[in-house]
């Protein structure tokens, strides 16, 4: 038996609340705001004019090493990968006039087999002008100014399709020579959960569910034994307060579940409650979708196709509060908005006693909405991914009736119906058993009494002050790997007390002079942020945030950039496959050179095994310029005599900036 994370461990000791019952409980509360103005929806040219099919740029199929990483197992359901465009593909766009005389740039993009497709915009600045990204139905967007967030830097919603057309209407005021006001750093191609990923969590067949036969997983990732809630009248409340959550971070795109969880005054402040193990950075915090109704309309009722026609809130939150598996995996986040007709849910500081019934509401596999019921068993240590989860900062529960499975990470744990006593954190798994068969079927919830700690400031929204910086940003040069000079900021408050606030870095390479402090009105703080030049060592962009936390105030944001430049370039040289073998009397193999440091160079000579075949660079290579951070590749093959035993090939070549010279020798063995 093993376990598996739905995210998991921690070792904290609790010291119980001393007060009255009635602060030890919070009664859940519906958000009507009914007085909230609809948003007017802008439709992009394409659809509301009815324009001809954009002119596309397609993408290969995914490679093996991509759908490899789709299938790594990990702490989070990975149901994403992210990849990048080549230079090309912006060249693929054009500008057209439509009959409402509007200028608008057009760019389709296609991933095969894509299930969705959301993109990275960088140096995004659009003014008055709208983005926006569609599939010819539905839409998201539009995006203006400098993005989001404000800072040029954001991922846009997810558009169900293998293909999504780009569009971009400038301000009418706009010079009509103006370029397209964006770059886009990656996609992310949204994929089906892998199969062998659903085992890595805890699946256990219900007793009391007939002989039903597992679904075509291609339709429904999630196990057959899951129990819709829309049939137990009693919980469709707790349905409103539950949701499915997508974030990117690390290359990847991730599923998980939480809550919106209430203060204790009401006052209907967008916290979200999850696993710290699913939202753990102000990056991923910043991509995060939210999706609401992502379930049935009733119970017996067909699921739902896909997230397209489910209510969400606009793309984007922000971190405010997280902790590890080992320190009781929990994150606290602040939405942008939520949607009408939503439900905050309760809580309960108190842990429920051992034999207690305890329900789940998730969204296994990143599948529709599900319910689970079981009771508290006895607590125990685990460990789970290197990491320690105590008995004494998690509850253990045996399911009954429904399961829990990757993509369930950060839901709800409920004592009645809207109540929140825990967070899911890990699973057990049984080999060669899927999680319909696993009987008892065991999980492990972070406990809220545990959380309530490090959030209670949110929670019981306290009066707080804001901690204000003194400027939004902050950008830095690395050339050549040297460490630039240290910058300062200022944090302010017009409180004539002292103000104490936290600083997180949301980026390893962000250094800070102290991570904690204490201001008034008459004494402001200085910030010193210095740069790991290590860590952006690639010529490239680098973004990453100071947050800076107050109390219960919002959060502040001081962006770093950092833009790294390299002269020197580095370019390695393989050869595959390596050895080569003959068939036939016919062999193949290919060539490529890699520039990794970020400094564009040129190839301008090549020997094999001392002979000189430079003049063979452009066929061999179509070309010799090889792109910062680029690579060129020469598949070669041959026929007759083998020419067995090792071969040298000797690469020279100069930088196009410094002009420095650099040589590389590759060996291939034909066997």
């Amino acid at each position: 038996m093993r376990l598996f994370a739905f995210t998991a461990w921690a070792a904290i000791s609790i010291t119980p609340i001393a007060c009255a019952q009635d602060l030890l409980h919070k009664e859940p509360m519906r958000y009507a705001a009914t007085e909230r103005a609809s948003r007017v929806e802008v439709r992009p040219p394409g659809i509301r004019l009815g324009l001809r099919k954009a002119r596309e740029f397609a993408l290969a199929p995914l490679s093996a090493s991509e759908t490899a990483r789709l299938a790594e197992p990990g702490t989070r359901l990975k149901v994403a990968v992210h990849r990048d465009l080549p230079p090309s593909a912006f060249s693929t766009g054009a500008w057209e006039t439509t009959s409402e005389g509007a200028r608008v740039w057009r760019l389709a993009l296609r991933s095969p087999g894509s299930e969705g497709i959301r993109v990275q915009f960088t140096n995004f600045s659009a003014g008055n002008g709208k983005v926006w990204l569609h599939n010819g139905d539905e839409s998201v967007g539009p995006y203006t100014g400098r993005g989001i967030f404000d800072n040029g830097e954001f991922w846009s919603g997810t558009v169900f399709s293998e293909s999504v057309t780009l569009e971009y209407e400038p301000d009418p005021a706009a010079s009509a020579d103006s370029a397209v006001p964006f770059e886009i750093a990656s996609i992310s191609h949204r994929a089906h959960p892998a199969p062998k990923q659903a085992r890595t969590l805890p699946s256990a067949r219900d007793a009391a569910a007939p002989d039903a036969a597992a679904p075509d997983a291609a339709k429904d990732p999630a196990a057959y034994c899951h129990l819709d809630p829309n049939c137990y009248p009693d919980w469709k409340p707790a349905m409103k307060m539950v949701a499915s959550l997508i974030m990117e971070e690390d290359g990847a795109g991730y599923y998980c579940s939480g809550s919106l969880i209430g203060t204790r005054d009401n006052s209907f402040k967008p916290y979200l409650l999850t696993a710290g193990h699913c939202i753990h950075s102000e990056d991923a915090a910043r991509s995060l979708e939210v999706y609401w109704t992502y379930q049935t309309s009733s119970c017996s009722a067909p699921p739902p196709a896909d997230r397209s026609t489910s209510t969400k809130s606009s793309v984007g939150a922000h971190l405010l509060s997280s902790a590890t598996i080992g320190q009781g995996d929990y994150s606290l986040v602040l939405l942008k908005d939520i949607p009408n007709d939503v439900t905050f849910a309760g809580w309960d500081i108190s842990d429920p006693p051992i034999g207690s019934p305890l329900t789940g509401v998730h969204h296994p596999m990143g599948s529709w909405k599900r319910i689970s019921f079981g009771e508290r068993a006895e607590d125990i240590n685990v460990s789970v991914d290197g990491d320690t989860a105590s008995g004494s900062t998690y509850m253990t529960i045996v399911w009954d009736k429904g399961r829990a499975e990757p993509g369930s990470s950060g839901s709800p744990l409920f004592s009645s119906p809207g109540v929140v006593v825990g967070t899911l954190t890990y699973g057990l798994e049984v080999d060669g058993l899927s999680v319909c068969q696993l009987s008892p079927s065991i999980t492990g919830y972070a406990r809220f009494s545990n959380t309530y700690q490090a959030l209670r400031d949110y929670l019981e929204n306290l009066p707080s002050a804001e901690a204000l910086p003194d400027r939004t940003g902050l950008a830095f040069t690395v050339t050549n790997h040297a460490a630039p000079a240290a910058q300062t900021f200022r944090i302010t408050t017009q409180t004539a007390g002292q103000v104490t606030f936290k600083l997180r870095a949301d980026a390893p390479w962000i250094q800070l002079s102290t991570d904690t402090g204490t201001i008034s009105a008459g004494k402001p703080a200085t910030i010193g942020i210095t740069l790991d030049p290590a860590r952006v060592g690639t010529a490239s962009r680098y973004t990453g945030t100071v947050s800076i936390l107050s109390g219960a105030a919002p959060p502040q944001f001081v962006n770093i950039t950092a833009t790294t430049k390299v002269d020197a370039s580095n370019v390695t040289a393989s050869i595959s496959p390596n050895p080569v073998l003959s068939t036939a009397a016919q062999w193949s193999f290919q060539i490529s050179l890699k520039e990794t440091a970020g400094a564009a160079t040129r190839l301008t000579q090549i020997k094999l095994n001392g002979a000189d075949y430079t003049s063979s660079i452009k066929d061999w290579f179509g070309s010799g310029s090889i792109a910062a951070n680029g690579s060129i590749v020469a598949p070669l093959t041959g026929t007759g005599m083998f020419p067995r035993g090792d071969q040298y090939f000797e690469f020279w070549g100069i930088d196009d900036l410094s002009g420095q010279h650099w040589y590389r020798v590759a060996t291939v063995t034909f066997q």
